[in-house]
């Protein structure tokens, strides 16, 4: 029961239930005076700001979501979602502070009011920054960083990976998009099943079906046995479609067709599958964009852009760049034996001075390289010893040298890549890039990778 001292909270509902009722009962043991009112009262509140909706497994229909929508002075404070309503409720989703799988411990549901009636000052509340401290997987994950857009961008993580809902990640080249996917596959109920990354714009468009979906024997050919896809692999796991820019029109379809009931039919089989898996998808390129210009299907857009989330570039990380440098030295040089390294201080002052265009993708080539050619404890970091287009090699070194160096980088890197997706498997690896088995074999022993370090069983 409520006391004296207890806050007012007005929660909106279209239903009622025991659900209902036992969300009621949970806020009233945490010292909130509850009063339910139903959707048409939402514009009704003062400043037209709801301060808890509660999202049903009903569904609401398009008059109150469009009033929810309307509530433009400020957004809801918080959403109360069953974990159905995921499947219609991203318009609410997107004017919320933030969100909760109802039921959920009372813990988490005092956490998430805390921080959501918190004022907007740009500093966590107290009991929120505790729990970033203590969230060891996502430092773990490789997701470093200090600097309040990246901290907001992970505690919206967390948030994604307490559902299934399909993430759009957005982001510039080198920002961490397949990292972040991967958290949000580590921090979900779905962290004991496989992660499969797949990058789109490496899948032949002749073999789009197969690849994804799998075939039965004598599906064409080449098919001396059935095969599964790479979305039977990830079976109760996460599919992250890495580059869904690339798609071409036909291979967009059929990932439309899959996404739209998650039932697939291996090519040359008799029967559809469902598949008990969560996608993330990542694109380089603005889908908006793309989808504007008729280049990428807007119902496809739309379908996989339930959860978005929009890495920021290093450079709008204020400090971030200095502690993914040293995080990266230590890493490189437990890796070589070089012993214990350190910055010079003016390389400190040019690691946040910089643009970091090629983000920390460039910023870990960079340590990378300075750790390889160091010959002491110190490290010195100037702009003239950048990379000159990605090469590794500065404008004084002989061209054809820097030529070398740089196909040398993109073969292993690719190949590195390409391994990681076929799982080890050198013949799937050569169908995927058309390539003969033993010409592929060739490439990786010159490039001293062996096919089984990337197997996963």
């Amino acid at each position: 029961m409520a006391h004296d001292s207890a806050q007012t909270l007005n929660l909106i509902s279209l239903e009622s239930g025991d659900r209902l009722d036992a969300l009621v009962r949970a806020l009233g043991q945490l010292d909130y005076r509850v009063t339910v009112s139903p959707p048409d009262e939402i514009l009704a509140e003062a400043g037209g700001r709801p301060g808890l909706v509660y999202l049903g497994a009903k569904g609401w229909t398009a008059e109150p979501l469009a009033q929810l929508k309307a509530c433009a002075a400020e957004p809801t404070q918080l959403l109360a979602l069953d974990r159905t309503a995921f499947r219609w409720a991203e318009p609410a989703i997107r004017k919320a502070r933030d969100f909760v799988t109802w039921p959920c411990p009372r813990s988490e549901l005092k956490l998430r009011l805390e921080r959501s009636c918190a004022t907007r000052s740009g500093v966590l509340p107290l009991t929120e920054q505790r729990r970033l401290d203590r969230s060891a997987p996502v430092s773990a994950l490789g997701l470093i960083g200090q600097s309040r857009v990246f901290v907001d961008k992970l505690l919206t993580l967390r948030r994604y990976a307490e559902c299934d809902a399909f993430v759009l990640l957005h982001g510039e080249t080198g920002t961490g998009k397949e990292l972040a996917a991967r958290a949000i596959h580590k921090l979900s109920h779905r962290s004991k099943g496989p992660f499969v990354p797949v990058c789109c714009g490496a899948l032949p468009d002749s073999l789009i079906e197969a690849e994804l979906f799998g075939h039965a024997r004598g599906a064409f050919t080449d098919a001396r046995e059935a095969r599964p896809g790479l979305v039977a692999q990830a079976e109760t796991g996460t599919l992250f479609l890495d580059e869904v820019d690339a798609l071409s029109p036909k291979a967009q379809s059929a990932l439309l067709r899959f996404l739209e009931s998650l039932e697939y039919r291996r090519v040359g089989g008799s029967r559809n599958r469902k598949a008990r898996l969560r996608v993330i998808a990542a694109g380089n390129a603005d889908l908006h964009a793309l989808s504007r210009q008729g280049a990428f299907r807007p119902d496809l857009l739309y379908r996989l852009n339930v959860l978005s989330l929009s890495l920021p570039a290093l450079r709008d990380r204020s400090g971030d760049a200095v502690l993914l440098a040293e995080h990266f030295m230590t890493q490189y040089a437990e890796r070589y034996g070089t012993g214990p390294l350190s910055f010079d201080p003016s390389s400190r002052q040019w690691l946040a001075a910089y643009e970091w265009p090629g983000n920390v993708r460039e910023l870990e080539n960079l340590v990378h390289r300075a750790v390889v050619t160091s010959t002491g404890p110190s490290l010195s970091l100037r702009p003239d010893t950048q990379s000159q287009g990605g090469t590794g090699c500065t404008l004084a070194h002989d061209f054809g040298a820097a030529k070398r160096a740089a196909v040398e980088t993109f073969e292993r890197d690719f190949l590195t890549r390409l391994m990681q997706e076929a799982g080890g498997n050198v013949t799937r690896a050569a169908v995927r890039v058309g390539k003969e088995r033993r010409a592929l074999g060739k490439l990786l022993k010159k490039h001293g990778l062996d096919p089984s370090a990337f197997q996963t069983d």
